[in-house]
């Protein structure tokens, strides 16, 4: 045994080599053999994939779970040939020297990196084999797929979430899109809500697909994880719904109410169904947080847990519920409120979605009078400068109230100012469903400030 082991020893050694000393593989997978090594260099450096190595380079410096591989160079004593990181050489060599690029714009791409990125260092950490065909053993476990296991696995799409949950890695690589439907599928089974087993059923990239469209109907308040404001047990019950009509059926032909080939509208529709049917939460009244790392805290103001529930927004007959209240002496404020309190969603969808966003900009302009932070400019510097004051104040908004303000000015939300005025200069009108959850939604926010106007 001891024997060996001493011969395994020697196979290979743990070596740090001067980075001039390094040459490229004339016989690369990746490429044609080519004894020429400028004709290499362009061939490594005008991929685009050495590039965004390189980037990562500047930024982290090498990767020490993955050295080169070299064997002596056959011609030059004391040097080598890499055998296993010619594309690394090439991207090291290219930040080093950036005159070496093939072309100009690549030129000009690596001066960049190279001005404010990690330095090479003199010396590159490598293992050196002294066999060649040794080496080969290695290449094959790491480029060769999995083998049976004996390879490197690749990670599907549940393990990279599941990495990804941890933390960012760097700016090269882009934030996981199925980060929430992970977050959502572990919590569900955590809390029993779905078996591990109907977890297998259900494909991630599918929840990823409706979650533009369903996460206001599940009182998601983000697009990470699942932190809401709707108390507990209208959570669970929202969310098990939308996961079991993920399931796959079992049956062949047979799909899931929720599935993987559906249109935006018929993602769109799924989301009112959850309204329509009581699913749904009603009562979002909770300071913002994530059920899966941590319990909910009381709920805010004059919702509580021991109240009797309000009707679901779906049975509604009007937009604006009659117990909204306007105690300030603004008729502008109080005819736009009044009809709302008349209007039905469904029929007068424009004039809904209409009343929801000067309802909005009334209430934000006349916070902005009373504090003296300006009315003037966008919307999107109004709020900010809204919020930015009532942060200050004595009295600051929830978090959840907070959010709520911040995403009026955002572009990508339903409830927001920009997206609310589309239908104005001809854009799609939403659904009365989508009007009833917009008041919903912005309800706790536009009161928070008229209590602060008077």
């Amino acid at each position: 045994m001891v024997r060996a082991k001493r011969e395994s020893m020697l196979e290979h050694e743990d070596v740090v080599i001067p980075f001039n000393m390094l040459h490229f593989d004339p016989i690369n997978p990746r490429g044609e053999p080519e004894d020429d090594e400028e004709k290499i260099r362009e061939l490594f450096g005008s991929l685009p994939e050495t590039l965004i190595l390189a980037t990562h380079l500047a930024e982290n410096g090498q990767n020490p779970l993955d050295r080169i591989g070299i064997i002596a160079h056959p011609k030059l004593p004391g040097h080598y040939v890499i055998r296993e990181g010619n594309r690394r050489l090439c991207a090291m060599q290219l930040l080093r020297d950036p005159d070496r690029a093939p072309t100009e714009s690549i030129r000009k791409s690596f001066q960049k990196l190279a001005s404010t990125g990690r330095p090479i260092p003199d010396k590159v950490p490598a293992v050196l084999f002294h066999e060649q065909h040794k080496a080969r053993v290695w290449m094959s476990v790491k480029h060769e797929g999995p083998q049976g296991g004996l390879g490197t696995v690749p990670w599907g799409s549940k393990e990279k979430t599941r990495f990804n949950r941890e933390g960012e890695t760097g700016k090269t690589r882009p934030k996981n899109p199925n980060r929430q439907a992970e977050a959502l599928l572990t919590y569900a089974v955590k809390e029993g809500l779905i078996t591990p087993e109907e977890r297998n059923l259900i494909a991630l990239t599918t929840i990823t697909r409706y979650l533009p469209n369903v996460r206001t109907a599940l009182a998601l308040l983000n697009t990470e994880d699942c932190t809401t404001n709707a108390r507990p047990d209208e959570f669970k019950a929202a969310l098990q719904r939308f996961l079991k009509d993920a399931k796959d059926t079992g049956t062949p032909g047979v799909k899931a109410t929720v599935h993987s080939r559906s249109s935006s509208a018929q993602r769109t529709e799924y989301a009112e169904t959850l309204r329509r049917e009581g699913l749904s939460p009603v009562n979002r009244d909770q300071t913002p947080y994530d059920p899966s790392m941590a319990p909910p805290p009381k709920p805010e103001g004059k919702g509580s847990a021991t109240q009797k529930s309000a009707p679901h927004p779906s049975k509604r007959k009007q937009l604006i519920p009659s117990s909204f209240a306007v105690a300030i002496k603004d008729n502008v404020l109080l005819r736009l409120v009044g009809e709302g309190k008349e209007l039905h969603p469904d029929e007068a969808r424009f004039s809904c979605n209409y009343l929801n966003r000067v309802i909005l900009e009334r209430i934000v302009h006349l916070y902005a009078t009373k504090h003296g932070v300006g009315r003037d400019g966008d919307f999107a510097d109004v709020v900010q400068r809204v919020i930015g004051h009532a942060k200050k104040s004595d009295d600051p908004p929830s978090k959840g109230i907070a959010h709520v303000l911040t995403k009026t000015a955002d572009k990508k939300s339903s409830y927001s100012y920009e997206l609310m005025s589309n239908p104005i200069h001809g854009g799609s009108i939403p659904s009365g469903a989508d009007n009833r959850a917009n008041w919903e939604t912005l309800q706790p926010a536009l009161e928070y400030l008229l209590a602060r106007i008077k």
